[in-house]
């Protein structure tokens, strides 16, 4: 069975919780197929047979608890990180986290992270768009949705606390595959490797540990990350191997030689940082140019 084939039925049946209540997320209706030929000038790369099926039966949900969802890409502002390039800004939530799926192979969108403002960190959310999809449904027909998104702040929070401990330098990396070590060679003498190619309880890296003036790299399309520049004020001094308190499967994976897994109790979220985009080294992202679209086509895309 396609992903697609398996993503359909989330879409098409009402999300019913336990109880019985019919709940407020409703999918929205696909594009037409002007629209799709758009939309294929400007993802010639990814909107393949299975994307543009799923897109003529379905452009996204309405009233998730993230709020809008869209899976052409078109209805918010651009990830301004380009490492993540190409990909699809799928929501920008009231706490300001964004959370985009990468474009490349797959039948549907592939990896989904949320990139969250404050503290500068992206964190691996799901391999798909399906899996995406079905997690936030089951989520909210159990009611856990909230508890969740506190989960995946604490997991901010804490991949940020020990950004130290979690890095690797590029020298002390000779043990890893050829095509990783190749990479690691290019980097400049001062970056700061992520690699979260290993499934953990956290999948998550600091994009601006070097502040303003960042640099951030990418092997290909595998998710390993590095980070270089000059760092930003006091982030060296102080700062012990481990800078919160941790559960204990977090303590046994920092004495790992490749320490990766980290958690600590959730905490409130801040409002968004404008530094986010400044971190990057780019342009602040800006709402894509849709004048060649028409009117129609841009109510259709914005218009729940």
């Amino acid at each position: 069975m396609s992903a697609r084939d398996t993503m359909i039925p989330l879409l098409s049946t009402p999300w019913v919780d336990a109880s019985g209540k019919t709940l407020p997320v409703r999918a929205l209706p696909g594009l037409r197929p002007a629209l799709l030929k758009t939309l294929r000038s400007i993802y010639p790369a990814s909107i393949n047979p299975s994307t543009e099926a799923l897109l003529a039966t379905c452009r996204g949900l309405a009233d998730t608890e993230l709020g809008l969802i869209d899976f052409t890409g078109l209805c918010f502002p651009e990830e301004p990180c380009s490492v993540f390039k190409p990909c699809l800004t799928l929501a920008i939530d009231d706490a300001g986290r964004r959370w985009i799926a990468e474009l490349g192979n797959e039948d549907l969108p592939g990896s989904v992270w949320c990139v969250f403002p404050d503290p500068q960190v992206a964190v691996h959310v799901s391999e798909g768009l399906c899996t995406f999809v079905a997690t936030l449904r089951d989520l909210a027909l159990r009611g856990q949705t909230l508890a969740w998104l506190r989960d995946l702040s604490a997991n901010a929070h804490s991949v940020w606390a020990h950004r130290r401990a979690l890095a690797l330098r590029p020298y002390r990396a000779h043990h890893l595959d050829d095509a990783i070590r190749d990479w690691l060679a290019s980097l400049p003498s001062n970056a700061y490797v992520y690699d979260l190619r290993a499934s953990s309880t956290v999948r998550g890296w600091p994009y601006g540990v070097a502040g303003p003036s960042a640099r951030l790299y990418r092997c290909g399309r595998l998710p390993v990350f590095a980070v270089a520049g000059s760092p930003t004020a006091g982030w060296r001094a102080g700062q012990p191997e481990t800078t919160s308190p941790v559960h204990p499967f977090a303590t046994m994976s920092l004495q790992l030689e490749l320490p990766r897994v980290v958690t600590v109790d959730a905490v409130d979220f801040k409002p968004r940082n404008p530094s986010r985009r400044r971190s990057t080294g780019e342009s602040p992202g800006r709402f894509r140019d849709r004048s060649h679209l028409g009117p129609a086509c841009t109510v259709e895309l914005l218009c729940a």
